[in-house]
């Protein structure tokens, strides 16, 4: 996601005069969960989130005819980062019928995410991947180093400035969340906030 779109939802959250609830997340059997933000699981149902930056991992498990043989696919560990306030959610896979199609899902997936309307979520999207010897890995600590990183979907957004900590207000997480996003912002983006408040002002 673009910075002036994390930006413009920063600002949206902090005029909003709606109290912070939640993110509803559902998604196919087929979609093995592994993490959601950091934490490890395995749920099976729909996922509640907190409202601003998300983070799952997942692998995509499914059967496919080779030969006239059922085969198992599994995928490597997928990432997807989003934002969101208030809203239902729905990841889709794309059906994989042959090993081409497994192939090129491999190298790059498909995935899509949508909103109750139908809308595309705009997302990001990464591989968590190991080299070597696969069996129990610390996927906790993985996705912790990754997200030290700038790679594809990495949680780069202090759960901080989301969830109010003990004695904090809405308003001092909204001021955090601006604080936050304006200091990230280059010139141009600045000068557009300071715009737009500045219109919301006189009206």
């Amino acid at each position: 996601m673009k910075l002036w779109n994390i930006f413009t939802f920063a600002i949206a959250s902090i005029l909003s005069t709606q109290v912070l609830a939640d993110i509803n997340l559902t998604f196919p059997p087929q979609l093995k969960l592994q993490l959601v933000n950091e934490k490890i699981s395995n749920s099976e149902n729909a996922l509640r989130l907190k409202n601003g930056q998300n983070q799952i991992g997942f692998q995509y498990q499914t059967r496919y005819r080779s030969e006239g043989e059922s085969q198992l696919f599994t995928s490597e560990i997928i990432l997807i980062s989003f934002s969101g306030a208030n809203q239902n959610f729905t990841i889709t896979l794309p059906e994989l019928n042959s090993e081409k199609e497994v192939d090129q899902f491999n190298k790059k997936p498909q995935i899509t995410l949508k909103d109750d309307s139908g809308k595309s979520v705009e997302f990001e999207q990464g591989k968590l991947i190991k080299e070597g010897y696969q069996l129990n890995r610390d996927l906790a600590s993985e996705v912790i180093a990754y997200n030290q990183t700038d790679k594809p979907a990495s949680l780069q957004q202090p759960e901080t400035i989301i969830i109010p900590a003990n004695g904090q207000t809405e308003g001092d997480v909204a001021g955090q969340m601006l604080d936050y996003w304006y200091k990230k912002a280059d010139e141009k983006t600045r000068a557009q906030f300071k715009a737009r408040i500045n219109t919301n002002h006189t009206k």
